[in-house]
């Protein structure tokens, strides 16, 4: 796996569901290799807000290379 691949999260642990991330989630690596862990923005949903700002719901983890598989 490198920078920019699309991932696909295959296994549950509690870091990842504290930050509100669950198996078959889907996102792009954007920070290499650090420690075994590589750092994934997770897809999430553009919405405006109250004050006409857009705003985002995607996250940024640090996840476990092992637990990942590369999208088609």
């Amino acid at each position: 796996m490198k920078l920019y691949d699309k991932v696909k999260l295959i296994k549950e642990r509690t870091e990842y569901k504290q930050a509100g991330i669950k198996a078959l989630d889907t996102g792009i690596i954007i920070g290499e290799n650090r420690n075994g862990y590589v750092l994934v923005c997770f897809e999430g949903e553009t919405y405006l807000d109250a004050d006409n700002v857009y705003k985002t719901t995607e996250k940024h983890v640090g996840i476990r290379k092992e637990d990942l598989e590369l999208c088609n």
